[in-house]
């Protein structure tokens, strides 16, 4: 009986296992044939879902994700008035540890009270506020002096004071903007259809978000025009977010640190006036961000410290035209015309400051054009300078005469030509002036003088000139008349410092010849008497001016060649 229940066990067990292997076998070999057919039909896998994350989690990601891409940069702030604690509290309470750096102008005028932060960190906060002075220090290296050097992002949030941060979402939201290739506006657009950004490439485009304080009845808008060769600056208001070279009203400027780097002087003052015509001639684009930052404390409430800011800002606008040697603004705003500008948004008053009342964002006004002129003054030296051998310095630099020289030449030339019209001398235009009379009716752009030659018996009838044969004279309105010491001619100077003048070159008429008087070099030419009898008028600087007649000839004998045939002869 044992023997027989053994055997019946062992038989049991081995049917089992059969059943077992044939179970196993024929499912192993459906879901084979199944997934054989799939890979056949071109099915793919269905991915495996991403574990979902808590709150904590995506907070704590997103926190992450801004950190390592952006760093604040907190700069043109001035320090007897600011608001950076409060500003430096309210992001570092909505995004733990964020990098921020201020950037502290070394002048005692900015650095002086000085600012310091303390925070009471909580746990997991770390110190990532960072204080920087631009001074120069010698005991300090390149690098401990170099800002960007303590920029560790791939980009530069340029942020101004007195702001409250109330959410991360439009940290987000810039950084979604910049880092889209394409167009503006792509926080609108689907998440499929936008492009990111490589990594290692530099974004040459810096997004503006600007407050929501900032005034809608003023233009934010303007467009930069910089003609350096003629010294001049043009500023044009518009409302087009498009082509936005200059944003006028408060805001911040998100930039790749690269393309930062790249400029000549990125943190230079006034800021950020002189960051956007580093970026314009850069080329970088600009896009006016839909949303803004809130503000913070009212700053410069009181009249003292708002003059005081206005002065050290009129300071830092003469130093960058100084610099950048732009001797003339041209400024076109939309603004009411007959109606006298308030005396704090007067551009007299600010003497070139580009303040957020530029212009009135109302289109419909009439675009005012206004120049001003920056430079050599009554009570100054010529921006011309010493010239040698008939080339003035900039030349060398392929400028053309400084406007601010170019209007204090007409305003003596001018001058002169009344005085010799209203005593009866006997002149004509002559050598270059003429020349640029002839060929386009106005003075030469590189013009630095003007001649005038005159017949020397009419000398006495100019008491200016008499008086001056003696001791140089100030006439009643402050022009400065001379005789020349390397010959017997004149002088006529913008004032006794400015040397912008015209030459009054003295003639003598004998037999059929017309000969210099005293003074010498290429301009003493000898000519025929028949080019003064009759003579003729040239249009010049909007008035007749004598000249002599057979003009064309009258330069080819003094060996000076006329661009143009067509003379603008007054008959």
């Amino acid at each position: 009986m044992k023997v027989l229940r053994l055997r019946m066990a062992k038989l049991m067990l081995l049917g089992v296992l059969l059943v077992n292997l044939i179970f196993l076998y024929y499912t192993w070999n459906t879901l084979l044939w199944r997934r054989i057919s799939r890979v056949l039909a071109g099915d793919e896998m269905e991915p495996k879902a991403a574990p979902k994350l808590t709150p904590k989690e995506k907070v704590r990601n997103a926190n992450k994700h801004i950190r390592k891409s952006i760093t604040i940069v907190f700069y043109g702030h001035y320090n007897f008035e600011q608001d950076l604690r409060a500003s430096i509290d309210s992001i570092l309470d909505v995004i733990p540890n964020m990098p921020i750096l201020v950037l502290q102008e070394g002048g005692t005028e900015y650095a002086y009270p000085p600012v310091s932060y303390e925070r009471n960190l909580t746990a997991g906060e770390d110190q990532t506020v960072t204080f920087l002075n631009l001074a120069f220090d010698v005991r300090h290296t390149r690098q401990e002096l170099d800002p960007l050097a303590a920029i560790r992002t791939k980009y530069a949030l340029l942020m101004p004071d007195s702001v409250r941060l109330n959410s991360k979402n439009l940290l987000q939201k810039i950084l979604r903007e910049i880092n889209t290739i394409g167009v503006a506006g792509a926080q609108a657009q689907p998440k499929e259809q936008r492009l990111a950004v490589p990594p290692e490439e530099t974004v040459r485009r810096m997004v503006l978000v600007p407050f929501a304080g900032n005034l809608k009845s003023f233009s934010s808008c303007a467009r930069m025009r910089m003609d350096l060769p003629n010294w001049t600056l043009e500023i044009v208001a518009t409302n087009d977010s498009r082509r936005c070279d200059l944003f006028l009203q408060k805001h911040a400027i998100l930039l790749d640190v690269a393309a930062l780097g790249a400029m000549p002087e990125p943190f230079a003052l006034p800021f950020p006036e002189m960051l956007y015509i580093q970026a314009k001639i850069a080329n970088l684009s600009t896009t006016v961000f839909s949303h803004a930052f809130q503000e913070g404390r009212r700053l410069f409430a009181s009249f003292h410290t708002k003059q005081r800011r206005m002065e050290l800002r009129r300071r830092q606008f003469r130093e960058m035209y100084k610099r950048l040697q732009i001797k003339r603004i041209v400024r076109r705003a939309y603004t009411v015309l007959g109606k006298p500008p308030a005396r704090e948004s007067s551009w007299q008053f600010h003497q070139g400051v580009l303040d957020a009342q530029f212009s009135s964002s109302n289109m419909s006004l009439p675009l005012v054009t206004d120049i001003d002129l920056f430079g050599c003054e009554r009570t100054t030296k010529s921006c011309i300078g010493t010239v040698y051998n008939n080339r003035p310095f900039y030349s060398y630099l392929d400028k053309h005469t400084p406007p601010c020289c170019l209007d204090k030449l007409r305003t003596t030339f001018n001058h002169v030509l009344e005085e010799f019209e209203n005593v009866g001398i006997r002149y004509w235009l002559d050598n270059n002036a003429l020349k640029s009379a002839v060929e386009t009716n106005a003075i030469s752009p590189d013009a630095y003088d003007i001649d005038i030659s005159f017949n020397v018996h009419d000398l006495e009838r100019s008491n200016a000139m008499k008086k001056s044969q003696s001791k140089p004279y100030v006439d009643n309105e402050g022009f400065y008349w001379i005789k020349a010491t390397d010959g017997h001619y004149f002088r006529v100077q913008f004032s006794k410092p400015n040397q912008v003048g015209v030459n009054l070159l003295p003639y003598e008429i004998k037999g059929a010849e017309v000969r210099a008087s005293g003074f010498f070099g290429w301009k003493a030419s000898t000519f025929a008497a028949d080019f003064l009898h009759p003579m003729s008028t040239v249009l010049f600087l909007g008035k007749s001016v004598m000249c002599p007649n057979n003009v064309l000839e009258y330069l080819e004998a003094k060996h000076i060649k006329v661009q143009s045939q067509d003379m603008a002869m007054d008959d």
